[in-house]
């Protein structure tokens, strides 16, 4: 069982490598993603970093009753 230094320490350095990630080049982003547990909130962090990194080709869709269904045939 991890004592209270150990899970304090994991801590520190988890937020430590959140912190750099913009730092990072998308080959250091790929190696640090590749260390990480899946499904672990760091894991999720480091990808949605790295995705967030490069454009949608999808145009964004605005979020507004006026435009929806306008003689578009969307039902």
């Amino acid at each position: 069982m991890a004592t209270s230094l150990e899970k304090r320490t994991a801590l520190l350095e988890a937020a430590r490598v959140k912190s750099n990630l913009k730092a990072m080049t998308d080959e250091e982003l790929d190696r640090h993603i590749r260390t990480l547990e899946v499904g672990s909130p760091a894991f999720y962090d480091a990808v949605i970093a790295r995705v967030l990194r490069r454009r949608s080709a999808f145009p964004v869709v605005v979020d507004d009753p006026e435009h929806a269904g306008g003689g578009h045939d969307i039902h």
